[in-house]
C-alpha cells in the first residue's frame, strides 16, 4: 500500500489526504501513518494550501482539514 500511496503521488504530482483516501478506499485515520512514513524519510512533502479561512463560516471549520502533498 505504501508503495501505491508513493506512485500515485508520483503520477498525479499533488493530492490532498481526502483524495488519497478515496482512490485507496481508507479512512483518514488509517492513511496518515503510512503518509507519516513517507514525510519522515523526507520522500513526500506537505503543500502550502493557498486557501485561507475567512471566518465567514462563524468559524465552524471541517473537522478534518485537508491537506496536500506532493513528491520532493
Amino acid at each position: 500500500m505504501l508503495l501505491q500511496i508513493l506512485n500515485y503521488l508520483r503520477r498525479e504530482g499533488i493530492a490532498s489526504n481526502q483524495q488519497l483516501a478515496r482512490e485507496f478506499n481508507l479512512d483518514l485515520m488509517a492513511l496518515e501513518p503510512m503518509l507519516d512514513i513517507w514525510l519522515k524519510r523526507g520522500i513526500i512533502a506537505f503543500c502550502q494550501n493557498e486557501v485561507h479561512c475567512q471566518k465567514s463560516c462563524l468559524k465552524n471549520c471541517h473537522k478534518q482539514a485537508v491537506v496536500y502533498y506532493r513528491i520532493t
